[in-house]
């Protein structure tokens, strides 16, 4: 069997290094970032993000270079994963192949990999890039043929298993509204409770 966790929200606390980059970003664009709700953006796609923002269709190729570049760089500043997180993956891994689904850019993916040591645990990822940004049910339907459960704090999340008619687990603790989780098998309050889980 397969756990497959999405990285932002769930295992992640993305905020961390998330925040402080796009208002950055938004500044230097002059967007007051207070009109933007930042944590609407975490999980989406890069160009998504920079399209429902701006609300125009002009190329934001540059906006993702530089907000993904300030991103990674804060990984090893002030980035964190949820408490609890290192000891629910060890206790995990000893049970299930460990894989992780995510809708971001490749360099973002490989630095968090190399900051949270993130290779300990899980032996396979599927970037979100690496796919053109398709949908995550559509990633997991090519390419993982076994049985999966999948853990995940938005809509995508859920339906990447639901979709697929495999179980779900939703973080309700990440970065989704509850009615995001309604189609969830099981909802959890802190990543240790998939101990009890699984």
């Amino acid at each position: 069997m397969i756990v497959i966790f999405d990285f932002d929200g769930t295992i992640h606390k993305t905020e961390l290094v998330y925040k402080e980059a796009l208002y950055t970003t938004l500044r230097e664009l002059g967007i007051d970032p207070k009109s933007v709700d930042y944590k609407k953006y975490i999980g989406m796609s890069p160009k998504a993000c920079w399209d429902d923002i701006l609300k125009d269709d002009s190329n934001k190729d540059h906006l993702i270079e530089l907000n993904g570049k300030r991103i990674r760089e804060n990984l090893s500043k002030t980035g964190a994963l949820y408490e609890n997180s290192y000891k629910t993956l060890n206790y995990l891994k000893g049970k299930y192949d460990l894989y992780i689904l995510s809708k971001c850019l490749r360099a973002y993916m490989d630095e968090a990999r190399r900051v949270y040591k993130l290779d300990d645990y899980f032996s396979k990822y599927l970037v979100g890039e690496d796919f053109d940004f398709i949908d995550k049910y559509k990633i997991l339907r090519e390419n993982v043929k076994s049985d999966y459960i999948m853990v995940g704090d938005r809509y995508e999340d859920i339906m990447a298993g639901y979709e697929n008619k495999q179980k779900t687990i939703f973080a309700s603790y990440g970065y989704g509204k509850a009615h995001e989780g309604e189609k969830a098998t099981y909802k959890i309050n802190s990543i240790e409770e998939l101990m009890d889980i699984l």
